[in-house]
C-alpha cells in the first residue's frame, strides 16, 4: 500500500522541507497550516502518517492527539515541537512519535 502524509504545520518551511523529504521517499505528501484546514484536509485524505505541529495559529495539536486518535485509529500521529518540555505530555496523548524542531531528517526516517 503506498504510504501517504498530511503535514499540519503553521511554518511554509517546515512543511516545503518536510514534503519533500517524504516524496523521495515514494510517500504522498500534503500540508496545511491551521488545525482547522488540517482536519477538513484529514477528513478528505485519510493519510496513513499524521506529523503535527503542536503550536498552530488556531490550536493545539497535542490537545487533538486523543479526538483525532479515536476517529482514526489506525493513523501514526507524529508531533513536531521546538518544546521537548512536550514529549512526554504527546505520548500520553497517545502520540506515536515525537520530532524536536530543528527536524532531524534522521528522526523523521526512524519514524515513518
Amino acid at each position: 500500500m503506498l504510504q501517504s502524509a498530511l503535514i499540519i504545520d503553521d511554518e511554509e518551511d517546515i512543511c516545503i522541507l518536510l514534503s519533500t523529504f517524504l516524496r523521495k521517499k515514494n510517500i504522498d505528501t500534503h500540508y496545511s497550516f491551521t488545525l482547522k484546514e488540517g482536519m477538513d484536509k484529514l477528513r478528505q485524505l485519510i493519510p496513513t502518517i499524521l506529523f503535527l505541529d503542536n503550536n498552530l495559529p488556531d490550536g493545539s495539536g497535542i490537545d487533538s492527539v486523543p479526538m483525532i486518535r479515536n476517529l482514526y485509529p489506525d493513523l501514526k500521529i507524529i508531533i513536531i515541537s521546538a518544546m521537548t518540555t512536550l514529549k512526554e505530555r504527546a505520548f500520553e496523548n497517545s502520540a506515536d512519535g515525537f520530532i524536536d524542531k530543528p527536524i532531524s531528517f534522521d528522526s523523521i526516517q526512524q519514524l515513518i
